[in-house]
């Protein structure tokens, strides 16, 4: 069975998450990676013991690459997608969202589909098995979705030390675009008409122009209403990074799912929530639902599968989003 070769590019947090999970995949025979800082080049290279360049077009030109994943900034996928693609890889996986913009979105599908490349977005919350029971459970007996409520929360030290372009995001792209798109895989329909405020004060008064928080209501083709919750101003003593949960009212059902998931520790400073069943690492093995994007990429490569995700799944989430933010601008709802 053939092995493959897989580019990174980007060794941020999650490009480190990227490397590390194919590095332990026994389908990858070579990873390498690329980015822009030379001194995160240098202890990455250095951490993992392997080779990386600076631009994604070096480091497509020195290696025979069988597949490009792609974990920059949110705001900065839409480039190094371009150059992948025009370079004559034909496996992607993207990191959540695939661009920023609608247009950026529909120009990656013109491409793709014009050099006959096949495109995975890293839609992880696909992956949890407690999303994929409800889904299950809903699409078994068909039942009809009548409401859904699905928050997503950060800590304030997410926006104001894990990255550096705060002002080029938000809690809708951040943590949103999430819960948009596990609204359309759990529904099987599209968003017809988006109405959202929010708040823009804690840190806009430390320097960072973005939202607090922002509130959705969703109203779906099916018929269903849905109210989404994001921000990222949780105290950072907050038991984890995190919270989040998921409530769905059918005719027949009522599903609740939240982020705690039965363990918690205790120390001399605060109490913990660990999240052991999204990403666990040691030297030799990387496991949990937020890895599974990555592993089943190479898996449908080698098999020759259809991803779970597809790069019209990253432009309906991005058409979302953006309408989200239309509407929080001008107060209006916005029909898709």
């Amino acid at each position: 069975m053939k092995k493959i070769t897989v580019g990174v590019v980007g060794a941020g947090i999650y490009g480190n998450y990227h490397i590390h999970t194919f590095i332990c995949d026994p389908n990858v025979e070579r990873v390498v990676f690329c980015d822009l800082n030379e001194e995160r080049r240098c202890a990455t290279s250095k951490k993992y013991n392997v080779t990386g360049y600076a631009t994604v077009k070096e480091m497509i030109h020195a290696e025979k690459l069988d597949a490009v994943s792609i974990a920059t900034p949110d705001p900065y996928h839409f480039e190094p997608a371009k150059d992948a693609i025009e370079a004559g890889i034909k496996y992607l996986l993207i990191e959540k969202p695939l661009a920023t913009t609608i247009e950026e979105c529909e120009e990656i599908l013109r491409l793709a589909e014009k050099h006959d490349v096949k495109i995975s977005v890293d839609f992880h919350k696909r992956w949890d098995p407690a999303y994929n029971c409800i889904k299950d459970e809903i699409q078994k007996d068909k039942e009809k979705v009548i409401r859904g409520y699905m928050a997503l929360d950060d800590i304030i030290d997410v926006p104001k030390k894990w990255f550096t372009w705060t002002d080029k995001s938000s809690p809708a792209w951040f943590l949103g675009i999430h819960c948009y798109d596990l609204i359309r895989y759990i529904t099987g329909s599209e968003v017809e008409k988006v109405y959202a405020s929010g708040n823009k004060e804690i840190l806009e008064k430390e320097g960072y122009h973005t939202w607090d928080n922002i509130q959705t209501i969703l109203t779906m083709k099916d018929g269903s209403n849905w109210t989404v919750e994001t921000s990222w101003i949780l105290p950072n003593t907050y038991p984890k990074s995190n919270d989040g949960q998921l409530v769905i009212l059918t005719e027949n059902k009522y599903f609740k799912n939240e982020s705690y998931r039965g363990v918690k520790y205790f120390t001399e400073k605060k109490e913990n929530i660990p999240n052991y069943i999204f990403m666990n690492f040691d030297e030799h093995s990387a496991s949990g639902f937020g890895l599974e994007p990555m592993q089943e990429f190479i898996s449908d490569i080698i098999n020759e599968r259809e991803f779970r995700t597809s790069a019209y799944d990253g432009l309906q989430a991005t058409r979302i989003a953006q309408a989200v933010h239309e509407s929080a601008e001008t107060g209006k709802v916005v029909h898709l």
